[in-house]
């Protein structure tokens, strides 16, 4: 006997050894990312300190904004849906933490079998009726009914951190998800901002061609009283008329587009078609310095970037689990209850008590290639999560540097096409000074009016780009989703 338990106990160790042996066989391939960030954006000095890490709520000052922002975050589908992808992330990780205790399961059955009497139950129950000292109670009926009540556990003791593994992959995909949806809240939050600096801009445009074509009209009915009195032909007449029907042409273009771009606002907010109040443009000189901080800053705060992180330790954790699948696994398992072939039986007698304990040892020796393609599978995904870590982080880094480039040329765009209409309006003035005299021609004061028209949209349209833009700025540096 104590030879057979030293064969039993040589056996098991063997058994792990070769499997154990077979499984380190297997070469871990962790990766990281060999990317650095520049120092700076461009060379250019970097700023002290980043936009984003102001709240929304400090970075934009527009009551009317800040109100719409605050809508949309509560009833936008997207920040819904990216709410919900967060609750089925908690439950995956729940559900798997759980695989760290014994499984428990009560189980009540009956059941009835009907032995052969060429069988060897069927001959050792009859053999056993037979016995002289076996009691009337405790003999076998046929068919014999068996009535159990209990419970029974299993429970795999975690010898690999294979369990550990599949946790911190499933916690890692769990904050995953919370950067996605702060990714989310962040371009709900540019994308209003973005469209409501877009109808500021048009409204101040529709001003702009309402006031000039007031202008217009004033201007070909002076025109059509010197056309009577004969000092101009109706070819002058004709070119006041046809410039004041293209500004026409474009207070209906711009109007078409305010109603395009209030339906858009209020799809964002979640709503069906609503009115949009809003301030004017010409309050919104700046609402922020553009300051972006060091790239680093980007790593920190932008949720894409740490989305893309935590998918890429989640992928380390699935090859660590993978691997781990080739060693021998230990499992703990048992039950206690009552069983009798007579329900009276059940719990008025001591006998009917039963219980049983194991513990197996079990390890892959021949899965048909299925482990190691899962091992496999898992290193390849790994690699592709470290290609979109690098990925997302080159392109956050270009779409901060190419923004700040946008926000430094627009903003001398501005101090540039504010010159040229302050020129031009003194021009357009002059012109008809000189005009009414005749030292200046109707084609000239045409000319004029045209040109003060354009720059004066053209002004209205870099200031709402550069509002735009600092908006866009703010999220692509990581702002906006810590409120």
């Amino acid at each position: 006997m104590r030879m057979l338990k030293k064969l039993a106990v040589k056996s098991i160790v063997f058994f792990f050894f070769v499997t154990s042996f077979m499984a380190c066989k297997i070469a871990s391939e962790s990766v990281r990312s060999s990317l650095e960030m520049p120092a700076s954006y461009g060379g250019t000095k970097p700023d002290s300190s980043s936009i984003a890490s102001l709240p929304w709520r400090t970075f934009y000052k527009d009551t009317c904004l800040m109100n719409y922002i605050e809508f949309a975050l509560k009833n936008n589908r997207d920040i819904h849906i990216a709410s919900h992808r967060v609750n089925l992330s908690g439950a995956e990780l729940r559900l798997v933490k759980k695989n760290f205790l014994p499984s428990l399961s009560g189980r009540v059955s009956n059941s009835v079998t009907k032995f052969g009497e060429y069988t060897m139950d069927g001959i050792g129950n009859d053999d056993t009726n037979r016995s002289e000292s076996l009691p009337a109670d405790k003999q076998l009926p046929s068919p014999y009914t068996e009535w159990f009540a209990g419970a029974t556990f299993d429970w795999e003791i975690d010898i690999w951190k294979k369990l550990s593994s599949r946790r911190k992959a499933a916690l890692s995909r769990y904050m995953s998800s919370q950067e996605f949806k702060h990714g989310a809240i962040s371009w709900l939050i540019s994308d209003v901002a973005a469209t409501y600096y877009e109808l500021l801009g048009l409204d101040q445009e529709q001003r702009v061609l309402e006031k000039n074509l007031e202008l217009q009209k004033l201007a070909l009915e002076l025109i059509s009283v010197q056309k009577t009195g004969g000092k101009v032909s109706q070819l002058a007449v004709d070119q006041f008329e046809a410039q004041m029907l293209n500004t026409q042409t474009q207070l209906v273009e711009v109007i078409q587009r305010v109603k395009i771009n209030e339906a858009t606002m209020n799809r964002l907010l979640g709503k069906f078609p609503a009115p949009i109040n809003r301030y004017t443009i010409t309050q919104y000189d700046t609402i922020a310095k553009a300051m972006a901080g060091e790239p680093e800053d980007i790593m920190k705060h932008r949720p894409d970037i740490r989305q893309a992180e935590l998918e890429l330790l989640a992928s380390h954790a699935d090859v660590a689990a993978a691997r781990a699948a080739f060693y021998p696994s230990l499992t703990l398992s048992g039950g206690v209850g009552f069983s009798a072939f007579n329900l009276s039986k059940w719990f008025l007698t001591p006998g009917a008590s039963v219980y049983n304990f194991a513990s197996s040892l079990a390890a892959p020796i021949f899965q048909g290639g299925q482990i190691r393609a899962l091992y496999a599978s898992a290193n390849a995904r790994q690699r592709i999560a470290l290609a979109n870590y690098e990925k997302t982080l080159l392109g956050a880094y270009y779409e901060v540097y190419n923004t700040l480039t946008i926000v430094n040329n627009l903003a001398w765009q501005i101090e540039v096409k504010s010159q040229e209409l302050d020129v031009l309006k003194r021009a357009y003035n002059n012109s008809n000074d000189l005009f009414s005299v005749g030292y200046a021609t109707y084609l000239e004061v045409i000319t004029a009016q045209r040109r003060m028209l354009e720059a004066e949209i053209e002004l209205t349209k870099i200031r709402k780009e550069k509002l735009k833009t600092i908006s866009i700025l703010y999220r692509a540096l990581g702002g906006g989703w810590n409120s």
